[in-house]
């Protein structure tokens, strides 16, 4: 499924039903998850639910054997797991994925993103491989909320609490929502403004 297959069903197939994105910001103890409900005919967000998946809250039920296995595997197994319980709760037609950044100050980081991001794409593809599995760059989110090059933890808080489209359907108020969600709130905004061809791009 190409991006004007999505364009196309977003505008014409899908009238009787609402679309359904599920958008992440990666991580191996915190995976933020943001749920978005469009209608599509006309085109509107009617709600964002914006949780985080916490590895320290998780149960581990994988049986697998510590000795064999590092912390980092049974994390990685947890998360993999939750992502799974909310694709069954919320039947997404599209995920989004903010991408790994490589760090030169970090560059351990890196692998390790790229480690969640591959259990939680196997993850979707195990639950229905017909979705639509999509990464974008930290930079590309940054830039459509119109902070790119900008550095700071509140940065792209304080750039959502501009996005008036997005704070009027919130389920939850914008202050009750910890970075990751948050995070994950922006790359679903991103994927929309870039992706689907029905907001105009902001400059």
């Amino acid at each position: 499924m190409d991006d004007l297959t999505i364009v196309n069903m977003l505008q014409t197939t899908i009238v009787h039903k609402n679309f359904t994105l599920l958008s992440i910001d990666p991580g191996l103890n915190n995976v933020g998850i943001a749920i978005y409900e469009i209608e599509t005919q006309p085109f509107k967000i009617l709600s964002i639910q914006a949780f985080t998946l916490k590895s320290e809250r998780l149960i581990d039920d994988s049986c697998l054997d510590d000795e064999d296995h590092t912390e980092r595997v049974h994390k990685r197994y947890m998360m993999g797991r939750s992502l799974t319980k909310a694709l069954q709760q919320y039947r997404p037609d599209v995920v989004a994925s903010e991408s790994p950044f490589f760090d030169r100050r970090k560059p351990g980081s890196f692998a390790v993103l790229t480690e969640v991001l591959t259990t939680l794409f196997d993850a979707v593809v195990a639950f229905n491989p017909l979705i639509k599995f999509v990464m974008i760059s930290p930079q590309s989110v940054k830039m459509t909320l119109g902070v790119a090059g900008i550095k700071g933890k509140e940065v792209v808080r304080e750039a959502m609490e501009k996005q008036q489209e997005i704070i009027t359907v919130l389920q939850d108020p914008l202050e009750t929502i910890d970075e990751h969600a948050i995070d994950a709130i922006a790359v679903g905004y991103s994927w929309i403004m870039t992706k689907s061809g029905l907001i105009e791009k902001k400059e």
